[in-house]
């Protein structure tokens, strides 16, 4: 049997999350929580929710100094 192990404390934090409206509108938040969080509480509406998009945050990049 395998068992998952925790292998760091640091915050997850490589997505950003769209939720989709029934009328193509938008929500956006930098973490689950946020999304997990507006979905329960939307979700009893009908016709309401349609689907969530994981998007992968872009990397910042660094500017290298040198010739």
């Amino acid at each position: 049997m395998e068992v998952f192990r925790q292998t760091s404390d640091a915050p997850y934090d490589r997505h950003n999350y769209e939720i989709v409206l029934k009328t193509g509108k938008t929500v956006f938040f930098d973490d689950w929580e946020g999304a997990q969080g507006y979905w329960f509480v939307h979700q009893q509406i009908p016709d309401y929710l349609d689907y969530v998009n994981v998007l992968d945050k872009s990397k910042k990049k660094s500017k290298a100094v040198g010739f």
